[in-house]
């Protein structure tokens, strides 16, 4: 709106008029959730609209300057990302919040807001703690596995599947068959602590056993 003090002269070519007032005025008569709208208004520029004000649509906002997203490398280094000697609430943690990822990317959201939020997932190969590193490489290469299908089939559109992964590798180098084998192993490892152990502590590793028999 332009207030009729900074209305533009004449001399811009336009005469503009002040309806701030009755903006608001016919605003208060929109009931909750309506929305008023010329006839060229779609469902493609509804969804492509942004939320003045809203701190995870508005980019814009000064609250959002100041968020520094690391990278894995960066993560590491500044002390926020484990590799190791992680304990079991954290691996039971970590793997839940993987899955989660995983089923709300089958659900047709992008990999950049669900798998790829998980640094993990960004370089397997580097985690030092074996349950961890054999879950997050098998779990890609389920996720390849998945692509492959999607896209030979041919019949998904946009809305129902996004395969891209924006440049991340999937551990090609890593055989379907030994990723595999490593998440077995990881198992029976774990098998042998829970047996060897009849203390609480040996008893709630069992959560982790379910995960990685998945």
């Amino acid at each position: 709106m332009v207030s009729s003090s900074h209305a533009l002269q004449p001399e811009y070519g336009c005469n503009w008029t002040d309806i701030t007032t009755e903006f608001f005025e016919a605003s208060k008569e929109l009931d909750l959730g309506e929305l008023l709208h010329d006839e060229l208004f779609g469902l493609f520029e509804a969804m492509s609209a942004i939320e003045m004000m809203d701190p995870k649509m508005d980019a814009g906002m000064m609250c959002n300057r100041g968020a520094r997203v690391l990278t894995f490398d960066k993560a590491i280094k500044a002390g926020v990302l484990k590799l190791n000697n992680l304990s079991m609430e954290e691996l039971v943690g970590i793997m839940d919040c993987i899955f989660g990822c995983l089923v709300t990317w089958l659900e047709g959201h992008s990999a950049a807001q669900t798998l790829l939020t998980c640094l993990y997932l960004h370089k397997p190969l580097t985690i030092e703690d074996r349950a961890l590193r054999a879950f997050s490489v098998l779990t890609l290469k389920l996720v390849a596995l998945i692509n492959n299908i999607v896209n030979i089939a041919g019949v998904y559109e946009e809305e129902d599947f996004q395969p891209g992964l924006y440049g991340y590798g999937v551990c090609a180098e890593v055989p379907e068959a030994r990723a595999a084998a490593a998440v077995r192993e990881v198992e029976e490892e774990l098998q042998r602590v829970v047996k060897s152990s009849r203390s609480r502590q040996g008893e709630a590793w069992e959560p982790l056993m379910q995960k990685q028999a998945w």
